[in-house]
């Protein structure tokens, strides 16, 4: 082991490995797909490997005289003193009981070369000035991240492993009085159907303009940091936090929102929105103050956040106005990256992630107006990256009821910030459950929904006119 080397290596390490193979073929069994040619340094051990791969590939027997052969079918010219150094890496090995620590070391020596090429590879970029400093950040982040999730696979398990862990995992469930393997989403039916908001998953809450659902969003991220204790990241890309803490002070308060935009209030309201404070002072709700709306900024801040223990749930609104660096290609196109990445992100980071997202017009020129998978808004691979996707609409809109006024005129203009609405959450895909329809209450001036026990059945306006006629 030279002292003065420019690159890690570990040749007594490969040479071990390889040497092990010879006395049993059983171990290629465990190196393939563990190990490459490239995780070897010295090329004698890489071209060593490579025809060990191809004799298991073939199903032959790996030995001196079989190996020397296939080097030769590989076009790798066999010299005496090849043959030699293969003898020499034979007669290496004393026992095979613990070839597994040479084969981490192999793999760590290789992992890193790795990174010490990336480092080589950035620092050049700064030398030379090729990149931003976002992008340089952005680049390291992804480097490292590559090697550590190289560095984190595991081997195959056996039926028997899986079957071990997942037993104990069952038994915790047992243990666990709320019957929930997520967090606690606040609301009784959604627990009911999802068994809590589960880690890993990407969740889509969909609906058309103005229905509520920036609104439900605030409430489930409340919810969340009280009910778990949990550390919510909220990234509110269409309002500013000013705006957005107000429809938070609404909520907590139960005080009008028009009355604090306006500052109309009275000394109650004052007192309610004070004990308010008080609360909303201990939970953990982090928003993005630069309300950047570019994907790789949402990535960096999450993993922050998840590196210094203050991540368990992340909250974007809405997925439309993400953008990317690489903004080639169709929109939809665009929209299908960015879903696949917070997919990503979710199981990297082993969080939920919930992301708001439009409705397409098309709905509005249907006669049906309940929305379905098809609705989704540039929808390219939503639907298939998403573990649970929920649609919120409002039961007026699907049953056609209009408002009267006073004296008996229809279609009076609804005030919706004040009134109290029905709304109902469709839980059309859900991976790891069951599909359900969920009535709330919208309390729309206090940005406020309450869950209903029942849910009531939808009479479409269609079947209300069929029914009319007979």
């Amino acid at each position: 082991m030279e002292a003065n080397r420019t690159v890690p290596y570990n040749v007594d390490a490969e040479k071990y490995v390889l040497g092990s193979v010879f006395f049993d073929n059983n171990i290629i069994t465990g190196l393939v797909g563990r190990l490459s040619e490239n995780d070897f340094y010295d090329e004698r051990n890489q071209v060593l490997f490579k025809a060990m791969v191809s004799l298991h590939a073939n199903n032959k027997k790996i030995e001196l005289l079989s190996v020397t052969e296939e080097l030769e079918h590989l076009n790798h010219q066999v010299t005496e003193e090849f043959k030699q150094y293969v003898i020499d890496v034979i007669e290496s090995v004393p026992t095979v009981s613990t070839t597994n620590l040479y084969v981490e070391l192999v793999e760590e020596k290789a992992l890193e070369r790795k990174l010490l090429t990336d480092m080589k590879d950035i620092s050049d970029d700064i030398l030379f000035n090729k990149m931003s400093f976002q992008d340089l950040l952005d680049k390291a982040e992804d480097k490292i991240i590559n090697v550590i999730k190289k560095r984190k696979t595991s081997d195959i398990v056996t039926m028997s492993q899986a079957s071990e862990q997942v037993y104990k995992q069952i038994e915790k469930f047992t243990e666990q009085k709320s019957g929930l393997t997520g967090l606690s989403s606040g609301f009784t039916k959604v627990n009911e159907v999802t068994l809590g908001l589960q880690r890993g998953d990407l969740m889509i809450l969909a609906a058309r303009p103005s229905v509520g659902k920036s609104a439900y969003a605030i409430n489930l991220a409340l919810n969340v940091a009280k009910e778990n204790n949990a550390h919510v990241a909220f990234f509110s890309l269409e309002m500013s936090i000013e705006q957005l803490m107000m429809r938070i002070y609404a909520k907590a308060a139960e005080v009008a929102l028009t009355k604090i935009r306006t500052g109309d209030l009275t000394p109650e309201d004052l007192i309610l929105l004070g004990l308010a404070r008080q609360e909303l002072a201990t939970t953990n709700l982090y928003f993005d103050e630069t309300s950047s709306n570019n994907l790789s900024d949402i990535r960096t801040k999450c993993r922050q956040l998840k590196n210094e223990g203050k991540l368990d749930f992340v909250v974007i609104d809405y997925l439309q106005l993400i953008t990317t660096k690489s903004n080639r290609g169709s929109r939809q196109e665009e929209v299908s990256q960015i879903s696949r990445n917070l997919k990503t992100l979710a199981r990297d980071l082993e969080v939920p992630v919930l992301a708001l997202s439009q409705l397409s017009r098309s709905i509005e020129g249907r006669e049906d107006k309940r929305p379905m998978l098809a609705d989704l808004r540039e929808s390219g691979s939503i639907e298939q990256d998403a573990d649970v996707v929920m649609f919120l609409y409002r039961r007026s809109d699907v049953e056609g009821v209009e408002k009267t006024d006073e004296e008996g005129n229809m279609n009076m203009r609804e005030d919706r910030h004040n009134e109290v609405q029905e709304l109902v959450l469709s839980i059309a895909k859900n991976r790891q459950g069951a599909l359900a329809n969920i009535d709330y209450q919208f309390y729309g001036h206090f940005c406020r929904f309450v869950e209903r026990k029942e849910f009531k059945p939808l009479v479409s306006s269609k079947a209300k006119k069929q029914k009319k006629d007979n």
